[in-house]
């Protein structure tokens, strides 16, 4: 039988906005998983794990690949190198003796770097982030670090690399851009922040001579690539209600731009189509959600925040299909894998979904939370797990 979710604002607050601690005392009903018809059969090709993991803390913490490598991370500090198609290890660095901060630092000595931002990565060069204010960028050949910058910002989301710059967003509102090369701070937009939001950031985004991000006060946001200055605006969700939490709209989905339009969701708001040049809106729908938008096949796919997974027309938003069997798993944001969008959830379970029907055709059981999307390299798919976890999915 299924268990419908119940999952209310007073969990959704200690889910996200706590500070450090991921679970809520309240009992969270969820969705027992539901028998289906097989079509696809996934299996693990190898395994290997990054340090320690993330713990129980809030994180999206995320591998990048890198030509023939695939590069983790753990939240203390160690970053770990793997050959993507065996998972051999190819090199190995504790940031925290290679940056000489286990003997101090501007928060506390000997504590972990609390790396939830990242890793991202361009020509070459892995780019993370810390919630210590640690920007760190490292040579994808040898874990080298090319620089270090501390921007005093808790950093919880993918830096956007692109012009010469790398930008990053802060928990508290900061839009940071920093030299590719040195990591010298070139300039710094802030953004009005309520008093109270989600935990997490938006990821920037850098295309077309402009930053791309959203708020937490329910807006994307765009910022001339070169001085920071701000071009264009669009809300997506006005806060409304008598209590801070019921108020809170915050934008952490990272925008998606396709063709002359942006995409974005906001939480307690709506799914949007912004005209990349202009920000007037083009269509709106309602949908509330905190994860990242993927955009595939003329397409788009939102998990929810009642976890959800929906496909729309890109075009004209038209709802295609929903899909509602994983309410109250805490899924993950959607990616494509060939003819399937594939999603985590905090049991340990990877569901395959048709693509096109919205129906489950596959499923994985990989052991631990599936805490943060996986990502998808040609027939490979990548999932780090909350227990620190690295594997390779093929089907």
């Amino acid at each position: 039988m299924k268990q419908a979710k119940t999952l209310g604002l007073a969990a959704l607050a200690t889910l996200f906005v706590s500070g450090c601690s991921l679970f809520s005392t309240e009992e969270i009903t969820y969705k027992e998983l539901q028998s289906f018809d097989v079509k696809v059969t996934p299996k693990v090709v190898w395994e290997t794990s990054v340090g320690n993991g993330i713990d129980n803390y809030f994180s999206h913490l995320n591998p990048v690949v890198v030509s023939d490598s695939i590069i983790a991370a753990d939240r203390r500090g160690v970053v770990e190198a793997f050959n993507r198609e065996n998972g051999d290890q190819l090199w190995r660095v504790d940031l925290r003796d290679v940056l000489d901060l286990t003997k101090g630092a501007w928060w506390s000595a000997g504590e972990p770097m609390r790396i939830a931002g990242g890793l991202a990565a361009r020509n070459g060069v892995v780019y993370l982030g810390s919630e210590n204010g640690d920007v760190v960028a490292l040579n994808a050949e040898d874990g080298s670090v090319k620089w270090h910058q501390v921007v005093r910002s808790e950093i919880m989301s993918d830096p956007a690399i692109g012009g010469g710059l790398v930008v990053v967003k802060g928990s508290t509102g900061e839009v940071i851009a920093l030299d590719e090369e040195s990591g010298e701070e070139l300039w710094k937009h802030t953004t009005e922040t309520p008093p109270l939001s989600l935990r997490g950031t938006s990821s920037p985004v850098f295309e077309q001579g402009g930053i791309f991000v959203g708020t937490s006060t329910g807006k994307v946001i765009v910022l001339i690539a070169e001085n920071g200055q701000p071009a264009w605006e669009a809300r997506l969700a006005i806060p409304s209600g008598t209590t801070e939490l019921q108020r809170l709209v915050d934008v952490d989905s990272r925008p998606v731009l396709a063709g002359r339009f942006v995409y974005n969701v906001a939480y307690n708001g709506a799914l949007a189509a912004i005209e990349a040049n202009t920000g007037e809106i083009a269509w709106r729908r309602d949908y509330s959600s905190y994860q990242n938008v993927l955009f595939a096949g003329g397409r788009l796919f939102v998990t929810d925040a009642d976890d959800a997974v929906s496909a729309l027309d890109a075009q004209g938003g038209v709802e295609m299909w929903s899909n509602n069997d994983y309410n109250g798993r805490n899924v993950t944001a959607p990616v494509r894998f060939g003819d399937h969008i594939v999603i985590g959830d905090r049991f340990g379970y990877l569901h395959f979904i048709n693509l096109l029907s919205g129906v489950t055709e596959g499923r994985l059981e990989v052991g631990d939370d599936v805490y943060t999307a996986p990502i998808v390299v040609n027939d490979t798919l990548y999932v780090q797990l909350r227990d620190g976890s690295l594997l390779a999915v093929r089907i």
